[in-house]
């Protein structure tokens, strides 16, 4: 094969692994030591959650709406409505009070979620929820590597 090839074929399987967003529905993949959970409204806003399998990196969340990135390592980072109740960065878990919401309440309400808004800067966006519970796993799940920091 000529090095054309390779890269071709190279690229072909980092994409094959990669978590792209489904169309109004939640996707799961993996890529780089990451599994990565993924959902898009079908207008280019997208929520991706990064659980490394490393024990030293824990979950972060990224996010894009009408063109804008956002990050949950960010200072602000950004805000997720889950069926009325608001989390503020939930993402974010490098403090003991944050870890404890995430483990606690926030990554339950999100699997059972009917509602989901995205909240940055005074915007609101829904996200769809259709797949959510059957793509991201319980925190006890032996097989999430959804890690708080604390």
């Amino acid at each position: 094969m000529n090095t054309k090839t390779l890269l071709m074929v190279a690229f072909s399987c980092l994409a094959a692994n990669s978590a792209f967003a489904g169309t109004n529905t939640w996707t799961t993949g993996w890529a780089m030591g990451t599994t990565e959970y993924a959902v898009d409204d079908g207008n280019g806003n997208e929520l991706v959650i990064a659980c490394p399998s490393d024990d030293d990196r824990y979950v972060s969340a990224s996010a894009t709406v009408n063109g804008r990135g956002y990050s949950s390592e960010d200072g602000r980072g950004f805000d997720l409505i889950v069926d009325g109740k608001t989390f503020h960065n939930p993402f974010y878990t490098d403090c003991r009070a944050c870890s404890s919401i995430f483990t606690h309440e926030f990554w339950g309400a999100l699997r059972n979620a009917n509602r989901l808004q995205f909240s940055a800067q005074g915007k609101v966006f829904n996200l769809p929820t259709e797949n959510l519970k059957a793509v991201l796993p319980a925190l006890n799940d032996e097989n999430n590597s959804c890690l708080a920091a604390w």
